[in-house]
């Protein structure tokens, strides 16, 4: 998968931004179909793709290499035919090909964005971060399935996945490290995100070795705190082995240490899970005003 995903964030990128720039196009329509279906695949990528794995800031230069190359493309076809050889099979068919690409890479980019929104601001809980000193993104994150897997549970919709980025802007010393430790976020200590109390405290669970999903889990969040605040049950899941500090009963404010970060439940890597949940209803959750999605940064 990780691989897989190289292929799309980076590979075919490079393919039709190439083929952007080098294409000798036979007129105007085919050049705006195939640049069409391209403007909808790096929005497909900007949008949809997780960046943590690679260099996350390559996010950036895909749409600005797009349109620094849309220019140049642009200048060397401005003058050819708005129309081709209508009988010509492969011009056709090139047509047919670009149309194709950009109903369904717009589909998704469209599905995308609209999980950048969501309904009943009101719900919404607001939160203090809780990591600090350094560079953190949402691997999964939105109010759509498409940005963020965990809306389909309802308990879950608005949950975050959170993962820290060194200074290369990957989450991980290499792509698919078999150690823990080589995962930036590993042992990050959490802190409160909210004054409350704390309702339950798990911390019985071993780490998992990366990339190795549970067959069998007895307790999906692993070790865990669960704080009633804000009139929601708020759950930090996923915490690293004999760092739990707080006990079931415990009140905490905002800002108190209660963890680490670790790999423990039903996860494949190193993680903060959170999210937040009224009336077994998950609700959205800001920080410092802030609906989080997929590939958002946050310096702290």
């Amino acid at each position: 998968m990780i691989w897989f995903q190289g292929v799309i964030n980076i590979a075919l990128p490079i393919y039709f931004l190439w083929r952007l720039f080098k294409a000798d196009y036979v007129s105007r329509r085919q050049w705006w179909a195939e640049w069409l279906s391209i403007a909808m695949f790096i929005g497909f990528v900007f949008v949809l793709s997780p960046w943590h794995i690679y260099v996350y800031y390559f996010r950036y230069l895909w749409p600005l290499l797009f349109v620094i190359i849309s220019i140049f493309s642009f200048k060397r076809i401005k003058d050819k035919p708005v129309k081709g050889p209508e009988k010509d099979k492969s011009y056709t068919f090139s047509l047919i090909l670009s149309g194709a690409l950009a109903v369904y890479f717009g589909l998704f980019f469209s599905l995308g964005l609209s999980g950048y929104f969501f309904n009943d601001r009101e719900k919404a809980i607001e939160l203090e971060f809780p990591l600090k000193d350094g560079v953190f993104t949402t691997g999964h994150g939105g109010a759509h399935t498409s940005i963020n897997y965990h809306h389909s549970h309802p308990e879950q919709a608005y949950a975050y996945d959170i993962l820290q980025l060194n200074g290369f802007g990957l989450r991980a010393n290499g792509l698919t490290p078999s150690e823990n430790r080589q995962y930036q976020i590993y042992g990050q200590t959490l802190y409160s995100p909210c004054s409350g109390t704390v309702t339950a405290a798990v911390d019985e669970h071993e780490d998992l070795p990366p990339l190795e999903m549970p067959t069998e889990v007895e307790d999906a969040a692993g070790n865990h705190v669960i704080i009633n605040c804000l009139d929601a049950e708020v759950l930090i899941a996923h915490m690293k082995p004999d760092t739990v500090v707080v006990s079931e009963g415990d009140e905490v404010e905002s800002g108190d240490v209660i963890g680490g970060v670790g790999n423990t439940g039903n996860t494949s890597e190193a993680h903060l899970h959170i999210h937040a949940v009224r009336d077994g209803e998950g609700i959205p959750i800001l920080f410092d005003g802030r609906f989080l999605k997929r590939n958002s940064l946050i310096f702290n």
